[in-house]
């Protein structure tokens, strides 16, 4: 019997060891477990702590180059360097700017800003009935009326009502570059107080020469000679003479319109226009779908398609373009 109960003292003293080993190593790995747990959210929150400390403090010096560098950006307005083609396309400017760089061009053109003898303030522009696309254009972001003018050829926009005229005037302060606009301008400000802007010195991606081709310019070609040209006309040269720099092309006198003419006609010339300045500063009269054309023409001037047969593929293709090209604009100048 005595053997029996010292077995079963053994046993139970056995039993409970295995128990308390257990019982240690379970608590051992539920804190080797907390541990772990510990490390990966002090890891996942240290970036976030470090954010929380650099924003209750100083902004890092990378930070602030860039915000410096965004600041000069939208102050600049212009570049230093106006013949920079890719300096001027990174002004960081926005649609509402190129829109009002494109109006002043047109206002340059085909506008006049006029002050009546009442103190009446109002701005009118004239355009071919074709491209009335275009008032209705400023007449959505400005207000004011479309109505026909001179009969059934040409539409006049008239804007006098005083918030779409303030509006409009905010806009292109400052971009007005024909010298008769900016003295007309000038006494619209004298009345309503506001600071007459100089213009600045133009730039190649300035959406303004859009503009004053849209109203003053003409886009033809010559066909014995396979050339394109791409014009404006104005009476003061000075207006003309910045294409020149920016452009290329030349200016010629136009005695008996006592006006002056910038042409360009070089190939380089026209693709640069065509291929890249139009295209972030697209104009927005029929004169566009014939800048869309110059690729084509090249292309087929260069596969002597105007010497082909007419009744051959190159010949047909070229009737084609043809007579596309000459019914966009029927009273187009040509050479």
């Amino acid at each position: 019997m005595w053997v029996g109960i010292s077995e079963a003292i053994r046993l139970l003293s056995t039993y409970s060891s295995l128990r308390m080993k257990y019982l240690i190593f379970t608590v051992f790995k539920y804190f080797i477990t907390l541990i772990e747990t510990l490390t990966l959210f002090i890891s996942a929150i240290t970036p976030s702590l470090k954010q929380y400390t650099s924003f209750r403090g100083e902004i890092p010096a990378n930070e602030i180059t860039l915000v410096d560098k965004e600041v000069s950006t939208n102050n600049s307005g212009s570049t230093n360097n106006p013949d920079s083609k890719e300096s001027s396309n990174n002004s960081g400017k926005g649609k509402n700017d190129k829109f009002n760089e494109w109006l002043a061009g047109i206002i340059d053109g085909d506008g006049c800003f006029q002050l009546s003898k009442k103190g009446y303030a109002s701005l009118e522009i004239v355009i071919q009935l074709r491209d009335k696309k275009i008032l209705y254009l400023i007449k959505q972001k400005y207000g004011g009326a479309v109505k026909l003018y001179a009969g059934n050829n040409y539409l006049r926009y008239r804007l006098h009502h005083k918030i779409g005229l303030l509006n409009l005037i905010k806009g292109v302060n400052g971009l007005i570059r024909n010298p008769i606009r900016i003295l007309q301008l000038g006494r619209i400000c004298d009345k309503y107080g506001i600071k007459l802007k100089d213009p600045q010195p133009l730039t190649y991606y300035n959406g303004w020469l859009a503009g004053f081709f849209d109203s003053d310019g003409s886009i033809y070609l010559n066909d014995k000679s396979g050339q394109v040209f791409i014009t404006a006309s104005q009476k003061n040269r000075f207006m003309l003479d910045a294409l020149v720099k920016l452009y290329g092309g030349q200016i010629y006198p136009m005695v008996k319109q006592e006006a002056f003419k910038w042409t360009c006609f070089r190939k380089e010339e026209i693709l640069s226009l065509a291929n890249d300045f139009f295209k972030i500063n697209p104009c927005r009269s029929k004169k566009l779908t014939r800048l869309t054309m110059v690729n084509r023409f090249y292309e087929l001037r260069q596969l002597h398609a105007h010497r082909a047969s007419p009744n051959s593929d190159l010949g047909k293709a070229w009737k084609y373009f043809m007579v596309k090209w000459d019914s966009l604009m029927s009273d187009e100048q040509v050479l």
